[in-house]
């Protein structure tokens, strides 16, 4: 299996008359079935003070496919670990950014000698329903946005329905201070093959439960949108609250869409 990472960063930093440890971030990209260039150019500023390194998880970007039955939250989160094992990167931080906060959680929770802390950004698996989500679609952009993410959401794969979300819902997942949404999709490989398969539920399920919260011992910082319709911010304290092994810190951010790092990275990196 050949899973495509870049780096940015280094592991050891001079600082005076010492070469210093920095600590290693592997940061895991959303879709899922999309790719790490999502998290550039923002996250070059954290390569003075961390080693960063992208990761394409399997199925995405430049890495292999694989087969649709290994694009579970299980094996990506194997993946991640079997990385960073090759690699001698010991006690990563993981920075999960939407779905990626899944995989994240999940090898948190199957690797929990390996991984040092959790960045939960806008993190799918928030324990929340679809009623919450439409709420938000309809408080930010009406009854049509409302009833295009009820259909899409809802497992509706017609044209109609793609047609719809395309319109009125796909564009709320950002806030008002985002508008370079389309360059980013532009440039990045997504397969939606993973989409699909994900919308099937063939990646497991989505939701972690307060049960598999509360195994999860690494400090964990959450970073959520007010105005997220995917990952509401509601279901975000629910998550935190169940975190009860963890030492947990939280920023939901107002005026801020799914994305946070893309749409208020000053905030996001000094958190």
């Amino acid at each position: 299996m050949h899973l495509y990472f870049d780096v940015d960063g280094c592991g050891l930093a001079a600082r005076g008359d010492a070469m210093v440890s920095q600590p290693t971030l592997v940061l895991l990209h959303g879709g899922p079935g999309a790719d790490h260039s999502l998290f550039k150019p923002e996250f070059s500023a954290m390569a003075d003070v961390a080693q960063v390194i992208y990761l394409d998880q399997r199925g995405s970007g430049r890495s292999d496919r694989s087969s649709p039955g290994m694009w579970t939250w299980e094996r990506w989160a194997d993946d991640v670990a079997a990385l960073c094992r090759a690699l001698d990167v010991r006690a990563p931080v993981l920075v999960g950014s939407s779905s990626g906060g899944r995989v994240a959680l999940e090898c948190a929770l199957r690797h929990p000698d390996l991984v040092a802390g959790l960045v939960l950004e806008s993190a799918l698996g928030v324990p929340t329903s679809l009623e919450e989500s439409l709420a938000v679609f309809e408080r930010r952009g009406g009854p049509l946005a409302r009833e295009a993410a009820a259909r899409f959401l809802g497992g509706d794969t017609s044209p109609s329905a793609a047609k719809a979300w395309a319109e009125y819902g796909l564009p709320l997942y950002a806030g008002a201070s985002d508008g370079d949404m389309a360059a980013r999709r532009a440039r990045a490989l997504i397969n939606d093959e993973v989409q699909t398969h994900f919308r099937e539920g063939g990646c497991g399920p989505a939701e972690i439960t307060e049960a598999l919260a509360a195994s999860i011992v690494c400090p964990t910082l959450i970073l959520a949108g007010e105005d997220d319709p995917v990952s509401p911010a509601a279901g975000t304290r629910r998550l935190a609250v169940s975190l009860t092994s963890a030492a947990v810190q939280v920023q939901i951010l107002a005026g801020v869409g799914h994305g946070v790092f893309r749409q208020a990275p000053h905030e996001a990196f000094t958190s």
